[in-house]
């Protein structure tokens, strides 16, 4: 291990929904890796030396050999949609796995939590959620996805409704988004939580209306995707 980071290898992978797939990343020399809590994300970095890295979100499914299961987005092939060249995760590659970082997660059964996911971002979204139902705090989370094919971890989002209030939507036009995330908002109190992860530009959008009603503080993003060492 060097600089906190552990060599894996991709020992399987297989798909979740429509464009995305789960990956098991297994340690190549026995080596534990650290444990992780609900909703946490992983950064891979192909090189220890330094480099290209992307943070992937950790997925509540068991690894068969005390790995780690990323999520990631894939092409019409099955590879890795965009980062063929500059990022591959494919079987038997190799790469390099730093400490698991929790979200946020802010409990107090005073304040109001509101959550929104778009693609990938609905792991973090769950776990968050998941470890605000373990302390007994209600929420509200909604989840945007293309379609209810490409609708990541559904049954697992699904699973949540005993505890807060789950909503989904398909298929919306940006401007249809926009209208439904700042329904979901508007009106509430400043003190108010607000969770988004998911695509720059649907984080900015949920940022933006966010600001409006809440302190900056009370605004959590968290980030998935392409990130320079």
């Amino acid at each position: 291990m060097h600089d906190n980071l552990i060599p894996v290898i991709v020992s399987r992978k297989w798909q979740i929904a429509e464009s995305y797939h789960a990956v098991e990343l297994q340690p190549t020399h026995k080596s534990a890796l650290p444990p992780f809590d609900d909703g946490s994300r992983v950064t891979l970095r192909l090189n220890s030396a330094g480099g290209k890295e992307r943070i992937y979100p950790l997925l509540p499914f068991p690894s068969l050999s005390g790995g780690y299961v990323v999520g990631t987005r894939q092409g019409g092939d099955g590879r890795t949609n965009g980062l063929l060249s500059d990022f591959p995760l494919n079987e038997r590659d190799e790469v390099f796995a730093g400490i698991p970082k929790s979200p946020p997660t802010i409990v107090d059964e005073r304040v109001r939590s509101i959550l929104f996911s778009g693609g990938l971002g609905a792991a973090p979204i769950a776990g968050i959620a998941k470890r605000l139902a373990s302390a007994g705090q209600r929420f509200e989370l909604h989840n945007f996805a293309q379609s209810a094919d490409r609708a990541v971890l559904r049954e697992e989002l699904h699973a949540l409704r005993s505890h807060g209030e789950v909503y989904h939507y398909f298929g919306l036009s940006d401007d249809l988004f926009a209208q439904k995330s700042s329904h979901a908002m508007g009106p509430t109190h400043a003190n108010t939580q607000i969770y988004c992860s998911g695509p720059p530009a649907f984080m900015d959008c949920i940022e933006r209306q966010a600001s409006e009603w809440v302190y900056a503080a009370n605004i959590h993003k968290i980030v998935l995707g392409e990130h320079t060492a």
